[in-house]
């Protein structure tokens, strides 16, 4: 400032080089004044910022480190039993029972143990008519036919002149607008039957026994022999059981059964290999041997 206030003097405008001197020297001094201020302050905040940035940083992590965990470990012995477990079987595992009752008598003499994948499923309508209207279908014959225009027999002369009746042209009498000709568009011989998976196929035969027996509606016998083939024996077993509409599944041919069956009208004879669907939801009872029971399950077994 000494060196400043000898520059700045009375008459120092006659001097302007002095002068420009003078205020040159007085702006370096504030510029490096304010700069110096500035930047010691600047230091200072950004020191304050940082510290209080990392102590806000790292105090919870710091207590989280100090801290002792609380939770309890697990012993090894408890995860090692949990895990090993035994979970409880499916339904599907476990068998089902039913009665092997006399054919004659119907008294109880056995227990049988079902499968339950077989005997057991659940109820599937969908499936049910799926089958049922695969099976209709494959026993339509399809054998009718009508004749159309080329096939129905007549005259082939020309019905009226070309011109000159004052009416519209006539061709052939056989034309399916006129009585006795051909049928135009109508049915011929075809083959109705349609397509189904064998594993549809096979689900259907498991929901249809598996309903009769939830219905308590499938019999299960030793065997089904009769003494003779006459019709009134079968007729005395059916009335003491009461079966109104009944379907007898054999595991073999049986000639007394068959012949002492052939006259009565609610009773089906069927050996193992035909059961079907559409057969065991006709017939009210559903009568099976312990042969045929075995059959179906390694047949039907998924």
């Amino acid at each position: 400032m000494a060196s400043l206030l000898k520059v700045i003097r009375p008459g120092f405008i006659a001097q302007p080089s002095a002068a420009l001197k003078a205020f040159g020297k007085l702006l370096n001094y504030v510029g490096t004044h304010l700069t110096v201020t500035i930047g010691v302050n600047k230091e200072h905040t950004t020191m304050e910022d940082s510290t209080s940035r990392f102590s806000t940083f790292t105090a919870p992590r710091a207590e989280a480190i100090d801290t002792p965990s609380t939770s309890t470990p697990t012993s090894p012995t408890t995860s090692v039993s949990s895990q090993h477990e035994e979970e409880p079987l499916s339904s599907f595992h476990t068998p089902l029972q039913a009665w092997i009752r006399d054919f004659k008598t119907n008294e109880p003499k056995d227990l049988i143990q079902l499968q339950r994948k077989v005997f057991g499923a659940p109820l599937r309508k969908d499936i049910l008519h799926r089958v049922v209207v695969w099976q209709r279908d494959a026993e339509r014959q399809g054998t009718q036919s009508t004749k159309s225009r080329g096939e129905v027999s007549g005259t082939t002369r020309k019905a009226a002149p070309q011109k000159g009746r004052g009416a519209a042209r006539v061709g052939s009498l056989r034309t399916p607008q006129r009585r006795g000709g051909g049928l135009a568009f109508g049915p011929k011989p075809r083959d109705h039957s349609s397509e189904l998976p064998r594993k549809v196929q096979d689900m259907g035969l498991r929901i249809a026994l598996s309903t009769k027996f939830a219905q308590d509606q499938l019999v299960i016998v030793d065997d089904l022999s009769l003494d003779s083939h006459k019709t009134r024996q079968f007729e005395a077993i059916q009335r003491r059981h009461g079966w109104d509409s009944v379907l007898v599944v054999a595991h073999a041919e049986n000639q007394n059964l068959w012949r002492a069956t052939s006259n009565l009208q609610q009773v089906d004879v069927a050996v193992m290999q035909e059961a079907d669907v559409l057969r065991l939801l006709k017939r009210q009872m559903v009568v099976i041997d312990r042969q045929s029971v075995r059959y179906l399950e390694k047949k039907l077994k998924v």
